[in-house]
């Protein structure tokens, strides 16, 4: 075994990537078919590996099940619940020995998650339980939760309570004292207590919570209950630091949070709720740190867009996304009172086609104070499948995005642009190249440039960026790839790019899956001269010409092929 292996940071991050549960290769268009079997076997095979291999191993489960299986035939008895046995139920037949207990130890210190995975395609892969609820309060509260559980950090309650038999019985406040910070639940409303008591349980139980992942379902019979219900309760958490929250349903109208000052230590905010809730929620938040702001907000708003103008929000804000109509995004952009925003993302959900909104739009942001210079990423693009179709779509159609006005911004590294109308020429491109030195991604959704506006780019076009952009690691423009001519690179060009740095990082270039190659062989040796010594992986932006496509595009292997002769290349499919 290589001496490396026998380096407990070095096998855990071999084992991390092999265990299809924490990750999964972006590159492969195949299903990991790796298994938990898999790290079981390698915990087995020395006691260098063991350590390792079973931290991964352990590292997320569903639930406590089976930490519970850990123990004796003799002590736990676990059935099926149905004939298909897709959930477990388990009871202790005796009360459990201090030996017993030890049996679980050695890997209940490993786990750090207790809910789904990250890779949540593979969720299915797990087995569930059904535990009641004593055994739960016994296992948490028996042995200190400081040497029982000391990594756990996370908690799904969802997980949790699909497994608990009662979850309304269970005690949190032993786990006050661990290294818990992370909850994720979905309360479920009360009736009889006229709101959600598992907010203010936790509350009292977990006050040493930092991210909170929330979920509150509202209907008409408690919608107004949700303020003094849920949202108060949820305020007390007065540290905290990150907060995802889901509203679902239409909430009632009226003075909501007004007067209240929330969350003042909150730095990141995840919100989707309708525009009615929204409102009050970012005047009533007072957090002087926030760093991050992330809205998906449904509804109109025409009857609210006047309140939030006249707000001041935000100063110490760096990263911003909001996908809304277009009233609401404009009117929240001008309240945004942060002088060094880094990231950008505006996602379109509606708009008034009688207005030419991305002249308005790129207007606004360009006169932001200070952004010019501290913004480094921008996404701009529209949501929805069905693209407006007309006769015109020039200068004056509303999604027209006067590209070269975004310029101003030249400290761009990341720039990605779907679904709007562009004209791009290799004129422009080399105006684009020139103002953006520092550029290390441009995506422009080519299907787009087709359908909504003439682009007229060539491969210049790519040599341009390439010459101009020397950190540039991914490109999509919708260039055409069946020139029967390509583009011969002059002196000062070639002197250029063989300049760069043999171990810049790989050049992800963006291609149609469905355009025919006239000589493969012509191409790689251009990819090759533009790209010396340097890793080309080749994306198929189309990923149904594998799947769908009786005919593969094999020109694209046979330049991957003559492309791996000379530097590492490879094949990917996606966007």
């Amino acid at each position: 075994m290589h001496h490396a292996l026998f380096l407990p940071e070095i096998a855990s991050n071999i084992f991390e990537f092999l265990n299809p549960f924490l990750s999964e290769p972006t590159a492969s268009h195949e299903r990991d078919r790796l298994c938990l079997q898999d790290i079981a076997t390698v915990a087995r095979t020395c006691h260098a590996l063991s350590g390792p291999a079973l931290d991964v191993l352990w590292d997320t489960q569903l639930c406590l099940g089976p930490l519970l299986m850990c123990m004796s035939p003799s002590v736990v008895e676990v059935s099926n619940r149905n004939e298909s046995g897709e959930r477990r139920n388990i009871q202790l037949i005796e009360d459990p020995l201090l030996s017993d207990w030890s049996q679980m130890l050695p890997y209940a210190r490993r786990i750090k998650r207790l809910g789904p995975p990250p890779v949540d395609e593979y969720r299915w892969r797990l087995q569930t339980f059904s535990i009641p609820s004593y055994i739960v309060n016994w296992l948490i509260s028996t042995y200190p939760v400081q040497d029982f559980l000391p990594r756990l950090t996370h908690i799904s309650c969802y997980e949790l309570e699909r497994s608990v038999e009662d979850i309304a019985h269970i005690s949190f406040a032993p786990l006050s004292g661990s290294n818990l910070t992370s909850f994720d639940f979905t309360p479920t409303f009360d009736a009889e207590e006229g709101g959600w008591p598992l907010l203010s349980t936790l509350v009292d139980d977990l006050p040493q919570l930092k991210v909170i992942r929330l979920t509150v379902n509202v209907s008409p019979d408690n919608k107004h209950m949700l303020y003094s219900g849920a949202i108060a309760p949820m305020s007390l958490f007065n540290d905290l630091d990150s907060l995802d929250l889901t509203i679902n349903g239409r909430v009632a109208e009226g003075s909501g949070l007004a007067g209240l000052q929330i969350f003042p230590r909150l730095r990141k905010l995840k919100l989707s709720s309708h525009i009615s809730f929204t409102l009050g929620f970012l005047t009533a938040l007072q957090s002087a740190v926030l760093h991050t702001l992330s809205l998906t907000i449904s509804g109109n708003s025409s009857t609210v867009i006047q309140r939030l103008d006249r707000l001041q929000l935000f100063p110490s804000l760096r990263h911003l996304a909001i996908s809304s109509d277009f009233r609401f995004m404009m009117s929240l952009i001008n309240a945004v009172q942060s002088s060094a925003l880094d990231s950008l993302s505006l996602t379109i959900v509606h708009a008034d086609n009688s207005q030419i909104i991305m002249g308005a739009l790129t207007t606004l942001i360009s006169s932001k104070r200070g952004w010019e210079s501290s913004m480094r990423t921008l996404t701009i693009n529209r949501s929805g499948s069905n693209l407006l179709v007309d006769e015109y779509s020039g200068h004056g159609h509303p999604y027209f995005l006067p590209v070269e006005d975004l310029l101003a911004f030249s400290h761009l590294q990341h720039l990605t642009l779907d679904r709007l109308v562009i004209s791009l020429n290799n004129a422009l491109c080399t105006k684009l190249a020139t103002g953006w030195p520092h550029l290390v991604e441009f995506y422009f959704n080519p299907t787009s440039a087709r359908r909504r506006a003439s682009a007229t780019v060539d491969l210049n076009s790519l040599v341009t960026f390439t010459k101009y952009c020397p950190k540039l690691s991914r490109l999509q423009l919708g260039i055409p790839w069946n020139m029967t001519e390509l583009p011969v690179l002059d002196d000062e060009t070639l002197a250029i790019l063989s300049s760069r740095p043999t171990r810049s990082a790989c050049m992800r270039i963006s291609v149609d899956g469905f355009s025919s190659l006239a000589d493969p062989k012509a191409v790689a040796q251009f990819l090759a001269t533009v790209f010396p010594r340097r890793e080309i992986k080749i994306v198929l932006a189309a990923p149904v010409c594998l799947k769908y496509a009786k005919k593969p595009p094999s020109g694209w292997y046979e330049v991957v092929g003559w492309l791996r002769r000379t530097q590492a290349s490879s094949l990917e499919i996606g966007r």
